[in-house]
């Protein structure tokens, strides 16, 4: 295996983690969003029954509301950075991926032209 090669690999294998790492951070600020949603629905359930106690809450529940929404946004716009890099990072794994397999065909090329150049010589040899 050549030194290229051999560095290739290890890119690779750094960029398959930069990629998992991408991914999960990108799945973390996304779980983060479902537990607000989940918290906006559980507030409306609650506003929707009319009960009497939603009524005495009802202004802290709509600044809750308002602290969720407030906080869904700055996720919204986290989670579309997050998946740019996580995009990012993938693009650069199928180079990676592509450009050792360039240099797999490259070796294994090289490797079938030597054997046949010696199959050849020893032909030779033995013709003479």
């Amino acid at each position: 295996m050549t030194e290229r090669l051999r560095r290739s690999r290890r890119v690779l294998a750094v960029q398959s983690q930069l990629d998992r790492l991408a991914e999960w951070s990108l799945m973390d600020v996304q779980t983060q969003a479902a537990v607000l949603v989940d918290q906006r629905h559980g507030l409306h359930r609650f506003m929707s029954e009319g009960s009497e106690v939603s009524g005495m809450f009802s202004s802290t529940m709509m600044h809750r509301l308002q602290t969720i929404a407030e906080k869904l946004a700055a996720l919204a716009i986290e989670q579309e950075s997050r998946r740019g890099c996580h995009l990012d990072e993938r693009r650069r794994l199928r180079r990676a991926e592509i450009m050792v397999g360039h240099l797999e065909n490259e070796v294994r090329f090289k490797d079938t032209l030597r054997q046949l150049t010696e199959v050849v010589e020893a032909a030779l040899q033995r013709g003479s």
